[in-house]
C-alpha cells in the first residue's frame, strides 16, 4: 500500500548545515506527487502571521517549513504502524492464492519392482513335466503416472495411465511371456451432500478476499488515526507559537510603559514608585516568555515524535516551523448528513461488517458438514495387452477393450457432535458479530454528535474571544488616555495590559481550537484523508 496525494511542494529552508540529501529524504519515497495543489486561501483573522523560515547562510541554527499536509504525508510514511498493517496486507494476499492453490492440478508418478519366487505344487501350474516341486518365478514391473484435480463443485477428476510388464517361469498356459499391460482410466468423484457446492468449496476464497479488505480498512483507520493525531499535534504547535507572540507583545507594552515612566520620572511629573511597578511588569512578562519558549518545544517534539522525525540526529535539532495558518471560516454542519457520511465512510465499520460477512459464510460452511457424506463416482476405463509396450498401446486406444464403472457411496456419522458443536459455534460467533456492527454504530454516532457540538460550540467561542479581546483593547486605551492625565496607575495600565494579552491568547486558542474540531469533525465522518488529497493504494503482491 502507498500514499499518494497531489499538492504542491513546500520549500524547506535551513541553514547551511542541513545537508541537501535531507530535503531528498523528506520528499521522496513512498509518496508520489500526482500534480499541482492549490494553496488555501487566507483570509485575516486575529492570528498573526508567522516569519518566514528563511535565514542568512552560515547561521548555526536550522529551520524545518512544514505544512500540515506535510507533516500528515511524512507521518504516514514513516508510522511503524502504517508499514506493519502494509506487511499484514501483504501477507493476505498470500492467504488467498494458498486458498485458489487446493484447485491447482498435481501429478503423481509412481514405479514398482517385485520379483516372487513360490515353490509349485501343481502339474497345472508347472506343466505335466513337473516331477518334484520347483519354483515358480514371477516378475512384475509397474509404471503409474496420474493427474487429479479439482473443480469448484467439489468434484474431484483424474486422468491415470498405468503400465505392468509381467514375466512368469514356468510359462505353462499363458500366450505372451513376457507380457505389457496396460490401461488409461478416466475418473470423477462428486460430492452429492457434504462438502458439495460451489459455494462451500469457493467460501473459504472469499473469506480470504474480506480478509484481505479487513486488513486494508485498518491500514486506513490507522492512516486515519495518525492523519487526526498529526493534525493536532501541528496545530498545537501554532497554538504555542502565538502564545509565545501574545507573551512578547505583552512584554513590549510593559517595556513601553516603563520608557515612558522613566521619562517622566526624570522630569519629575511622576513619582519613582512607578518604575518599580513598571519593572515588576516586564520581569512578570519575562517569565511568561521563557514558559511559552518551552511550550514550543514541547509542542514541537510530540510533532517530531508522531511524523518518526525525533531520532533523525538533523531534524531533531531544527526547529519545525509551520507554513499553515488558521483561519476563522464558520462552516454549518448537517448532523444527519454527516452521519450518513460517516456510516458510509468510517473503515472501522466496513471491517466489521465485512467480519459479519465472513461469520455468515463460517455458518453456511457448517452447517453443510452436518450432511452426510453421499459420493458419487463415475468412470471409464481402456486396458490393452502386448509383448512389447508399443503393441499394449496400440491395443488400449483402440477403444477395444473398455470397461465402465459407477460407485455410490453414503456414510453417515453417528452422533456427529463435533460438527454441530462447530455449527453452534459459528452461529453464537454470527450473533456476536452482528452486535459489534451495531455497537460500532453507537459509537459512531456518539462520536459524530459530539464532534458536530465541539465545531458549533467553537465558533461560538471564537466570536465570544473576539469580542472580549476588542473590549480590552478599548479598555486598555482608555486606561492610557486616563494615565496621560494623572487618573490612573501603572499598575491599571500593567493589569489591562495583562487582560488584553490575555484576551488575545483567548481568541488565538479558540480559533485554533476550531481547526482541531473540524480535523476531528473529518476523523469521525472517516473523510480526513480526503481532506487533505491523500489516497491509500493497495499493492498487489505477486504470487
Amino acid at each position: 500500500m502507498t500514499i499518494t496525494t497531489s499538492y504542491k511542494k513546500k520549500s524547506i529552508v535551513g541553514s547551511a548545515c542541513l545537508p541537501i540529501a535531507l530535503c531528498m529524504v523528506l520528499y521522496m519515497g513512498n509518496v508520489s506527487f500526482g500534480g499541482e495543489g492549490k494553496p488555501k486561501a487566507q483570509k485575516p483573522s486575529a492570528i498573526s502571521q508567522t516569519p518566514s523560515a528563511g535565514i542568512e547562510m552560515g547561521s548555526n541554527l536550522k529551520f524545518l517549513s512544514l505544512s500540515l499536509k506535510d507533516s500528515i504525508v511524512h507521518a504516514l510514511r514513516n508510522n511503524f504502524d502504517i508499514e506493519i498493517s502494509k506487511l499484514n496486507s501483504n501477507m493476505k494476499d498470500y492467504e488467498i492464492t494458498v486458498q485458489k492453490a487446493k484447485y491447482d492440478p498435481t501429478l503423481k508418478l509412481e514405479g514398482k519392482i517385485e520379483n516372487d519366487e513360490t515353490p509349485i505344487n501343481s502339474k497345472l501350474v508347472g506343466g505335466l513335466e513337473t516331477t518334484s516341486i520347483s519354483p515358480y518365478v514371477e516378475q512384475g514391473k509397474t509404471a503409474d503416472a496420474v493427474i487429479q484435480s479439482m473443480i469448484p463443485t467439489g468434484a474431484t477428476l483424474s486422468l491415470e495411465y498405468n503400465i505392468f510388464r509381467d514375466f512368469v517361469n514356468p510359462n505353462a498356459f499363458r500366450l505372451l511371456n513376457p507380457a505389457y499391460e496396460n490401461y488409461v482410466e478416466a475418473k470423477i468423484t462428486q460430492p452429492l451432500l457434504k462438502g458439495a457446492g460451489w459455494f462451500y468449496n469457493r467460501s473459504l476464497i472469499y473469506i480470504a478476499r474480506n480478509n484481505k479488505k479487513i486488513s486494508f480498512a485498518k491500514f486506513k483507520s490507522k492512516a486515519i488515526e495518525v492523519s487526526d493525531s498529526v493534525q493536532e499535534a501541528y496545530w498545537n504547535l501554532v497554538k504555542a507559537i502565538e502564545d509565545l507572540k501574545v507573551a512578547k507583545k505583552s512584554k513590549e507594552r510593559a517595556e513601553d510603559l516603563l520608557r515612558k515612566n522613566k521619562i517622566q520620572v526624570e522630569t519629575g511629573t511622576l513619582a519613582p514608585i512607578e518604575i518599580i511597578d513598571a519593572e515588576a511588569g516586564v520581569a512578570s512578562r519575562v517569565e511568561a516568555i521563557i514558559s511559552a519558549e518551552n511550550a514550543v518545544k514541547d509542542k514541537e517534539d510530540e510533532l517530531k515524535k508522531i511524523m518518526n522525525f525525533a531520532d533523525n540526529d538533523i531534524i531533531s535539532d531544527a526547529a519545525v516551523v509551520p507554513t499553515d495558518k488558521p483561519s476563522f471560516e464558520p462552516k454549518r454542519v448537517e448532523l444527519k448528513e454527516t452521519l450518513k457520511i460517516a456510516m458510509g465512510r468510517r473503515p472501522e465499520l466496513q471491517e466489521l461488517q465485512l467480519k459479519t460477512e465472513n461469520a455468515n459464510m463460517q455458518t453456511r460452511r457448517r452447517k453443510n458438514e452436518l450432511y452426510p457424506a453421499l459420493d458419487f463416482t463415475g468412470g471409464v476405463r481402456y486396458t490393452g495387452l502386448g509383448d512389447e509396450v508399443s503393441d499394449a498401446n496400440d491395443s488400449t486406444f483402440s477403444e477395444e477393450f473398455q470397461g465402465e464403472f459407477f460407485t455410490l457411496a453414503l456414510e453417515i456419522p453417528l452422533g456427529n457432535r463435533s460438527a454441530r458443536s462447530k455449527y453452534n459455534k459459528s452461529k453464537l460467533k454470527k450473533q456476536q458479530a452482528s452486535l459489534n456492527v451495531k455497537k460500532k454504530e453507537l459509537d459512531i454516532v456518539v462520536e459524530v454528535r459530539e464532534s458536530v457540538r465541539q465545531v458549533m460550540t467553537n465558533i461560538e467561542r471564537v466570536n465570544a474571544t473576539r469580542k472580549a479581546r476588542e473590549l480590552a483593547q478599548k479598555r486598555l486605551e482608555v486606561e492610557e488616555k486616563k494615565y496621560s492625565v494623572g487618573r490612573s496607575t501603572s499598575l491599571e495600565i500593567l493589569r489591562a495590559q495583562e487582560d488584553l494579552a490575555t484576551a488575545e491568547g483567548n481568541e488565538a486558542k479558540a480559533i485554533i481550537d476550531y481547526e482541531i474540531s473540524l480535523g476531528n469533525l473529518e476523523k469521525a465522518k472517516g473523510t480526513i484523508l480526503d481532506a487533505y488529497d491523500i489516497k491509500l493504494e493497495e499493492e498487489e503482491t505477486k504470487t
